[in-house]
């Protein structure tokens, strides 16, 4: 196995037998060392293979110049822990982002600069489960560096743990939360009542939502339309419910200039029915 190039001392890539980059680390690693040079496998500590949709992502090479082999190895426990928390299969990509996020953030600590979430409620409110990993990983970075970075990271490190539950990236990260704050918004206000916004099938709610701004956001959207005779069933069994979906789905189709699947009613009407069912019975 030869060197193709060298990022740092700690770095290196080489190219497996279909030419595609695969990035080395490892102390010492690249130390001294040049394009063409056998590499020590023995010193190899991680791997990571990227595909061609992940390098379109970002500069992967840019990247790993500045990120040290501890930011890699932080934001690898980080998100294993996500992933066994969630049970959720994590591309390599993001654990390259997450360990250039906390490499910014701590920089942006020793710098004296603050950057404050301006959608720290909203992630709170939206993603529960994943800022709890997201505070969790304040502590893994304190353990790490002896910096206890301010809560704001931990809202930004959560969105970093969002993503990676996606198949895919979302460009904007801060676009789906506003979507499902939004659609929060008028579906209080078609039910004329509040939303109890700790249990488990508001979490539920907001978890579709998610997958639904994905499809929309990268114009994935199914528009085959179901059986009618089961909405017709739906909107009898459910009427205000199935009121309260259609003033949501009309505002997602309106505000984002997109058609959704009668499916979709059929969803919204389910969660929003067992929404108002158990917040009025507490």
């Amino acid at each position: 196995m030869k060197i193709f190039k060298v990022i740092n001392n700690n770095i290196v890539i080489t190219l497996d037998q279909n030419n595609q980059e695969i990035i080395l680390m490892g102390r010492g690693l690249g130390f001294k060392q040049r394009p063409g040079n056998n590499i020590d496998e023995n010193l190899i500590e991680k791997r990571f293979s990227l595909s061609s949709s992940d390098n379109e992502e970002f500069s992967v090479s840019q990247l790993l110049s500045n990120i040290s082999l501890e930011d890699i190895r932080v934001a690898t426990q980080i998100l294993n822990y996500a992933k066994d928390i969630f049970n959720t299969k994590v591309s390599d990509s993001k654990v390259i982002a997450l360990s250039d996020h906390i490499h910014s953030a701590l920089e942006r600590y020793n710098s004296g600069v603050e950057l404050k979430n301006n959608l720290l409620w909203e992630i709170k409110r939206f993603y529960p489960k994943e800022f709890t990993v997201g505070k969790e990983a304040l502590d893994i970075i304190k353990q790490q560096f002896g910096i206890k970075l301010p809560e704001d990271e931990a809202g930004f490190i959560t969105m970093h743990i969002v993503e990676a539950q996606m198949n895919q990236t979302i460009d904007d990260l801060d676009g789906l939360t506003q979507f499902i704050q939004k659609v929060i918004q008028i579906l209080k206000y078609a039910c004329h009542q509040e939303i109890d916004e700790h249990s488990a099938y508001y979490y539920r709610f907001v978890t579709h939502l998610r997958y639904l701004a994905q499809r929309i956001f990268s114009n994935q959207i199914s528009i085959e339309k179901t059986d009618s005779s089961m909405l017709e069933i739906i909107k009898l069994q459910y009427p205000d419910a199935y009121q309260a979906a259609e003033k949501v789905l009309n505002f997602i189709q309106n505000e984002y200039n997109c058609r959704l699947a009668s499916d979709e009613l059929i969803y919204l009407t389910i969660h929003i029915e067992k929404l108002i069912r158990h917040t009025n019975t507490d």
